[in-house]
């Protein structure tokens, strides 16, 4: 039990010290570079198959898509997820993943609304 209570407090600290809300800010700055990206990539791959999948990382010049394609076809949208993040983090070095992957979604239920 005094393991869960650590980890709240520690979950709790990190909301309340502001860096927390950075990162939100700084993904939400970048959704308008994830924004066009995003529907690039939604036009493009309408139906998640191989053959559009393939095209993309080759358009990108994105490397792996071998083991991109082995991913069940329920799953393609975290594939895409990735591979959008790949191409913005290409765009804006340096930044986390995590925060790129925010941004990312992000922009995706902004397309979708």
């Amino acid at each position: 039990m005094k393991f869960v209570k650590s980890v709240i407090q520690k979950i709790v600290a990190f909301f309340a010290s502001g860096k927390a809300e950075a990162a939100l800010n700084q993904a939400a700055e970048l959704v308008p570079k994830a924004l066009p990206i995003v529907q690039e990539i939604a036009a493009l791959a309408p139906n998640r198959t191989d053959q559009e999948i393939l095209a993309l990382f080759q358009k990108y010049a994105v490397p792996g898509a071998a083991q991109y394609l082995a991913t069940p076809a329920g799953k393609r949208g975290y594939v895409l997820l990735q591979l959008a993040s790949e191409v913005l983090s290409a765009e804006v070095p340096g930044v986390a993943t995590h925060i790129l992957d925010t941004a990312v979604q992000l922009a995706v239920t902004g397309a979708k609304a």
